[in-house]
C-alpha cells in the first residue's frame, strides 16, 4: 500500500524533525547566558590576607550544582580562598525557603560561610541578577573578576570564568568577567 508506507514515512520524518528541534532548542538554552545588573562598584568586605570568592545563588535553581561543583573544587585547591555563598531568597519566603539540594551542595564546600540573602540586596549590591554569579576579590577588597565560573548551564569543565579566577589567584592577570548561566535570582520587575 503506497499510502500508508508513505503515512509512515512523513510520520517518522515528522518525528525526528520534532526530536531535532527539540535538542536545537534544549542546547540553545543551554548557552545562552542570564542577565547581568550594574557591575559592583564598592569594594569588598575584606577577608584579612585572604582572596574572597563570592557566589549568588538560587536555591531552586537546577544549573547552580555545576557552579557549586567548580566553586568546591577552587576551595579545596586553595584552602586559603575564603569563600561566601548567598543563597538569594524573595521577600517574604518561609523558613526552610532556602533549604534543599543547592543549600546543601554549598554547606559542604569546605570552608564555605554559607549566608540567607532575604530580599537579594547583597545580590542587587553586588550586580548580581542570575543564579551562579561569582564575584572574586582581592585580600585588599578590589573586585578583579565578576561572572560566572561555568560554561553553559549545569555544566562542568573548563571555561573562561573558571580559568580567570584560577589565573587571579595564581598572580596572573584574568579576565574581568564572564557570562553567567544560570536562571533568574529574581522575577521580572523585581
Amino acid at each position: 500500500m503506497p499510502g500508508r508506507e508513505f503515512a509512515v514515512w512523513a510520520t517518522g520524518f515528522i518525528w525526528l524533525a520534532a526530536v531535532v528541534t527539540g535538542f536545537w532548542f534544549w542546547e540553545r538554552y543551554d548557552s545562552t547566558p542570564g542577565g547581568t545588573g550594574e557591575t559592583a562598584l564598592a569594594a569588598v568586605a575584606t577577608a584579612g590576607d585572604r582572596w574572597r570568592l563570592t557566589v549568588f545563588v538560587h536555591p531552586r535553581c537546577p544549573c547552580t550544582r555545576a557552579t557549586l561543583c567548580e566553586v568546591a573544587g577552587l576551595a579545596t585547591a586553595r584552602p586559603e580562598l575564603a569563600v561566601r555563598v548567598w543563597i538569594v531568597c524573595p521577600p517574604n519566603s518561609p523558613d526552610g525557603w532556602d533549604r534543599g539540594e543547592v543549600g546543601d551542595l554549598a554547606r559542604h564546600i569546605s570552608g564555605a560561610d554559607v549566608a540567607r540573602d532575604t530580599d537579594g540586596a547583597e545580590a542587587l549590591r553586588f550586580g548580581a541578577r542570575t543564579s551562579g554569579h561569582t564575584v572574586l576579590a582581592t585580600p585588599g577588597g578590589a573586585i578583579v573578576f565578576s561572572g560566572g565560573v561555568t560554561a553553559a548551564r549545569g555544566r562542568t569543565g573548563e571555561n573562561v570564568g573558571l580559568g580567570a579566577v584560577r589565573a587571579w589567584l595564581e598572580g596572573r592577570t584574568g579576565a574581568a568577567g564572564a557570562p553567567v548561566f544560570g536562571c533568574d535570582l529574581f522575577t521580572p520587575g523585581d
